[in-house]
């Protein structure tokens, strides 16, 4: 009494390999990025790609019209990028000179300072506790360095 074959519906969806899931395609966004414009258009261009590979992934013929028009599309932008490219102009003048490997700064830079260092978490610093010991070397060795500078002035 040997199984051939289970029916479908006592395998559920998740045990395919071949499932399609959507929310893999599903985007986190943790800072307000998708507000400006060059975010909701890659969006955009990402969902639209993303339904186009869903109907090309089927056949070899269709993967390979999608990959050939994508390798053109990407030459064309390309070339347009480099036409535009050579045409931009800097909307602020760089008063910078450079003289070989240094690059002498314009009087209207700013200098630029290390951030604010702010406290750690944990137990704060603490003066550390010094052994009695440890104090009366300190006091010798700061008497000794006292009385020789005291006879260099006297000499």
């Amino acid at each position: 009494m040997g199984v051939e074959r289970v029916p479908d519906k006592y395998v559920l969806r998740r045990w395919n390999k071949n499932v399609k899931r959507v929310h893999t395609k599903i985007r986190i966004n943790y800072d307000n990025s998708s507000t400006s414009i060059e975010a909701r258009r890659h969006d955009n261009m990402y969902n639209l790609f993303n339904e186009v590979a869903d109907l090309a992934e089927d056949s070899q013929e269709k993967y390979d019209k999608v990959m050939a028009r994508l390798l053109e599309l990407k030459g064309e932008l390309i070339e347009s990028s480099i036409v535009c490219g050579s045409n931009v102009i800097s909307s602020t003048p760089n008063n910078s000179f450079s003289i070989g490997d240094g690059v002498l700064p314009s009087k209207e830079s700013t200098n630029i300072l290390d951030p604010v260092t702010l406290r750690r978490k944990g137990r704060p610093p603490s003066k550390r506790k010094v052994g009695v010991v440890e104090k009366i070397g300190k006091k010798k060795k700061e008497t000794k360095k006292k009385t020789l500078s005291n006879e260099k002035a006297k000499v």
